[in-house]
């Protein structure tokens, strides 16, 4: 047995399979963010970790997690009030808000926490009641003046927000939820059609906070001057609002005083137990967007490979063939060098570095159009499964034209090719870094050595 060929024709496999991981890479990339996928994902898991829409909507709408997606003027807007009044420009120059593909741990339970600190609070109950009005006109926007509804909303909610970050009944902050409630009377009044919607979000906020008043009564919950204790009772008036949540914060809240080292706060301790929450429900995430995304390269792959003919098993018998092809590339690849780092980062400059290494290079990829004398499904130069005399090719329907590959012959077949293609996505699947990994390796069983640089490494 030929141990050099076999390694040979290795090599040239490998290759190709890189140069078609990356390109996979890109599209899949340019895929994921025009659906958001990785931020959906993520919207998704948050909803069930805080099993309340409300509150997911009071997080992503609390500033420390607005300000992963918001774009900062470096100057105010010079444009004329009116140039907004008409639809067509508006919608050129507003804003639309992303959700964050990626929100830290450290962000999470800050936002919780002030969530948190702040939900026996009127205020924060109204804001919550204004986000469930404004989700529903965009999950239903079909006129421009909802858009205009839902900017005003997004003005009273971080009106409302701003209420109950300073609500504790000082004669200031009772001044404010009255200005607030005055507010939100205002804008019903100014789109009467809304005001059975916002007046039922201020009823319910109404019976929620009496909840919360007579369940901390009850509980006898103190008010202590100590962020932690506050914490404690924010915690508590969650129970009304959601107490899946509540019993979450409650156990990993729990006995957290008895553990707490003597110079480590009760708070830091509390926010360390929140993040590892978070952290672990974001690798579930992780999971499931690899998973994902094995899939979507799997069937981007067979299209391209499909599209562009690369058929693993025509082009080992090809390479096996003829090795003045197979031990150039095998020579293109002990000299090609190309660090991990260097390939994650910049796939479109490696992409075009691998495919200056087969120039020159007549590899059986790529389809043909074959004019025939008679019916292609007829003629011996097409037949999806060819005999003695015959050869392979994909006749066009209603034409006399056949959709053949280069070296086209009876050893291949339909069977074959699908099975070439099916093999040439499935090794794309595994992406460029496992497969440059494996290329390096395979160079130094050829018999070239380890590179000089990765000894001086080691």
């Amino acid at each position: 047995m030929n141990l050099g060929a076999i390694v040979e024709v290795a090599i040239g496999l490998i290759f190709v399979w890189i140069v078609l991981s990356l390109t996979i890479i890109q599209i899949q990339e340019w895929i994921n963010v025009r659906l958001d996928q990785r931020a959906r994902d993520m919207e998704d898991a948050i909803h069930e970790m805080l099993a309340n829409p409300n509150l997911k909507a009071q997080l992503y709408d609390h500033p420390v997690i607005r300000a992963l997606t918001s774009k900062k003027r470096n100057e105010p807007s010079r444009i004329p009030a009116w140039f907004y009044r008409y639809p067509l420009l508006r919608g050129f120059t507003k804003e639309i808000r992303k959700l964050p593909s990626y929100i830290p741990s450290q962000q999470f339970s800050l936002a919780l926490f002030d969530i948190a600190m702040t939900a026996g609070t009127e205020s924060s109950l109204i804001q919550q009641g204004l986000l469930k009005v404004r989700d529903d006109l965009q999950s239903d926007q079909k006129m421009t003046r909802e858009e205009a509804v839902i900017t005003e909303l997004n003005l009273l909610i971080e009106f409302a927000r701003s209420a109950a970050s300073t609500e504790a009944g000082t004669a200031f902050t009772k001044r404010t939820l009255a200005a607030l409630k005055t507010t939100a009377e205002e804008f019903s009044l100014k789109y009467p059609d809304l005001r059975p919607l916002i007046d039922a979000a201020l009823e319910e906020a109404g019976k929620r906070k009496n909840e919360i008043d007579d369940l901390l009564k009850n509980k006898n919950v103190p008010r202590g001057e100590d962020a932690f204790t506050n914490l404690r009772r924010g915690v508590t008036a969650l129970s009304v609002i959601s107490p899946e949540v509540n019993q979450t914060l409650n156990a990993l809240l729990a006995n957290i005083e008895e553990y707490v080292g003597e110079k480590e706060s009760k708070l830091a301790k509390a926010r360390q137990n929140v993040e590892k929450w978070f952290d672990d429900s974001m690798d579930r995430v992780s999971g499931v967007f690899k998973r994902h995304s094995q899939w979507l390269a799997l069937i981007i792959g067979l299209g391209i490979a499909a599209i562009l003919n690369v058929d693993s098993v025509d082009l080992t018998l090809y390479l096996w063939r003829e090795p003045t092809v197979r031990q150039a590339l095998a020579e293109n690849a002990s000299r090609f060098e190309l660090s991990q780092q260097e390939l994650e980062a910049n796939p479109e400059e490696a992409l075009q570095n691998f495919r200056n290494q087969f120039v020159g290079l007549s590899l059986p990829i790529g389809w043909g159009f074959t004019r025939v004398s008679t019916s292609a499904f007829y003629n011996d130069q097409c037949q999806l499964f060819p005999g003695e005399g015959q050869s392979f090719g994909l006749p066009v329907i209603g034409s006399n034209l056949c959709l053949t590959p280069p070296n086209s012959n009876n050893q291949a077949n339909l069977g074959l090719k699908v099975l070439g293609i099916f093999l040439t996505a499935l090794a794309a699947r595994q992406g460029a870094p496992f497969w440059f990994d494996v290329l390096k390796r395979v160079v130094n069983l050829r018999g070239t050595g380890a590179n000089p640089a990765e000894k001086e490494t080691k």
